[in-house]
């Protein structure tokens, strides 16, 4: 009973972040569409584009994008092949708990390659070619974002090993 209170808390814990993070990544959209129609109106009617649309709009993709993975995960919007789902106990919790290690396996080297291509970012002082805009606290968002699809993953593989026992 302690470990299913605890995966509780922990999956609450999870939900509670990955809905702020699905909050910016909807402003996040909501900048993309404002972003193009000043430039689409700038253009047709006053003559004057946007400068940088397209760097802001590729920008904020970022945000958007990295927002909702943790969010998407949870609510089982991924795609998922069901031919497995067929499988009984406990070979279906055994193929589980594999994808959830080798998804884990994958975050976890996004997190870390997104941190430090982050750092060298920051330390070459990398901005945008039109507007000036630094890139790496692009770079951190995506590392920020990945943590919970990070402790998501941990939670499935804990879950599928324990599903495998009970049965």
């Amino acid at each position: 009973m302690n470990i299913d209170k605890g995966m509780g808390r922990f999956e609450k814990f999870n939900y509670t972040i990955s809905i702020w993070l699905e909050r910016v990544a909807i402003i996040g959209v909501l900048a993309i569409i404002i972003s193009t129609v000043i430039d689409v109106v700038g253009r047709k009617v006053f003559n004057w584009p946007l400068p940088g649309n397209t760097e802001i709009v590729s920008l904020v993709q970022v945000i958007a994008v990295a927002g909702a993975l943790a969010i998407t995960k949870i609510d089982g919007r991924h795609v998922r092949i069901e031919l497995i789902d067929k499988l009984r106990q406990p070979a279906l919790g055994i193929v589980h708990a594999l994808v959830a290690l080798v998804g884990l396996a994958l975050f976890i080297l996004l997190t870390w390659k997104s941190f430090s291509y982050a750092e060298a970012l920051r330390n070459h002082h990398e901005i945008t070619a039109t507007i000036k805009i630094p890139i790496y606290p692009f770079a951190i968002w995506l590392f920020v974002c990945c943590i919970p699809v990070v402790l998501i993953l941990i939670k499935e593989f804990i879950t599928s090993l324990l599903e495998t026992r009970k049965r």
